[in-house]
């Protein structure tokens, strides 16, 4: 069944609001954020340098992944608009002043994305410029963690699991969850161990054509990560 993203999904922090992307909405914020300095220096760049070329991949690329997988790519927005900086988002809050709708102020994108070589997610996050330094991609990636290994919902929902809103302690199921990093890149890395994995390691991943990369787990995930798809064997070089 093609996957049509729910207008009310949406998981929640102290400040942030992590949804599904929609088109047009945020065509531009996408574009944005794939083409600042800070992206691609660690990314690459994308392609992506349109806001026409942004919805195709808001309406074709990402419901791939979560047709496929049952999660993807989200974006994270604020939940309150104090904390918009200047206009780097957009600053339409409703009549009380403050608080925002889910994506309605964009700052960034957390994903959980799970390729054809391994068994699990891995857990990335990016944010525009302004935003970085505040704490806001350790608390994304913690809530994403969360959500990606709490237990599903024990009672059956009359809607869609693709629309509720996940309550505290509901989640995807999920029996680990990864975090790949260029060796590198500590500031990356240091997110990581604060949301919770351990780094395990530098290893040639077949997901970025065999390229060294710093490999991060949750703690509770087996020693031996061949179990979740990672067979390469560790490289000498150093975190």
């Amino acid at each position: 069944m093609p996957f049509t993203p729910s207008p009310t999904f949406h998981l929640t922090t102290p400040r942030l609001y992590i949804s599904h992307f929609h088109a047009p909405q945020h065509n531009q914020f996408l574009v944005d954020l794939y083409n600042n300095e800070l992206y691609t220096k660690h990314n690459g760049k994308t392609g992506v340098d349109s806001p026409a070329k942004a919805q195709a991949q808001i309406e074709n690329w990402m419901p791939g992944w979560h047709e496929r997988n049952g999660y993807g790519p989200y974006v994270v927005s604020l939940r309150f608009a104090r904390d918009i900086i200047s206009t780097v988002a957009p600053n339409n809050n409703d009549e009380d002043g403050d608080v925002l709708s889910p994506g309605q102020a964009p700052i960034g994108i957390a994903t959980l994305m799970r390729g054809s070589h391994y068994t699990v997610p891995d857990c990335g996050f990016a944010l525009l410029p302004a935003y970085t330094g505040k704490g806001y991609a350790t608390e994304m990636g913690r809530r994403i963690v969360q959500y990606a290994t709490d237990p599903k919902p024990t009672t059956p929902v009359e809607s869609s699991p693709q629309d509720d809103v996940p309550g505290e302690g509901e989640g995807l199921g999920l029996n680990g969850v990864f975090g790949f990093t260029g060796h590198d890149n500590v500031a990356s890395g240091k997110v990581c161990q604060r949301i919770g994995l351990e780094f395990r390691g530098v290893y040639p991943l077949e997901a970025f054509g065999g390229e060294a990369s710093a490999v991060y787990a949750l703690p509770s995930m087996e020693a031996d990560l061949s179990v979740y798809g990672i067979k390469a064997p560790k490289t000498d070089v150093t975190e």
